[in-house]
């Protein structure tokens, strides 16, 4: 009876450290940043200044990296406040940033022409990475 308690006990010291070092290998790491809107006339020109984006509370969808959004590749969908500010705290991974732009989703394509990826980034654990990203409405 004695040997057959201390088999169990051993058991289950077994199967909650293979828990919490498992636990340990899933870093998170935090993405934060704005979102702003380009609007209005923004044609650079001499004595004129560069627009600057206004901030906006905008849809924010992460998906694992992609070409173009695709519903099946979602892995987070969060709204900016009002000052465009917004921060999540992610696994660490490769990632592509998207934002719904009335019923449109729409990214900034990067690494073109060989692969475009929209809007790629990188969580590291224990660390911040930060996004800037812009609706644009201008005229240029």
């Amino acid at each position: 009876m004695y040997l057959k308690t201390i088999k169990s006990s051993f058991l289950i010291i077994l199967m909650l450290s293979s828990c919490v070092a498992q636990q340990a290998n899933e870093t998170t790491g935090i993405l934060k940043g704005t979102i702003g809107i380009y609007e209005g006339n923004c044609m650079p020109g001499p004595g004129v200044k560069p627009c600057e984006p206004r901030p906006i509370s905008a849809t924010i969808l992460i998906t694992s990296l992609a070409e173009e959004f695709n519903e099946d590749l979602l892995i987070r969908r969060l709204i900016a406040n009002q000052e465009g500010k917004y921060e999540i705290k992610l696994p660490a991974g490769e990632y592509s940033l998207f934002l719904l732009d009335g019923e449109k989703v729409v990214c900034t394509l990067i690494q073109c022409p060989d692969k475009c990826i929209c809007h790629p980034f990188k969580i590291v654990g224990d660390s911040i990475t930060v996004i800037d990203a812009n609706l644009d409405h201008a005229t240029w």
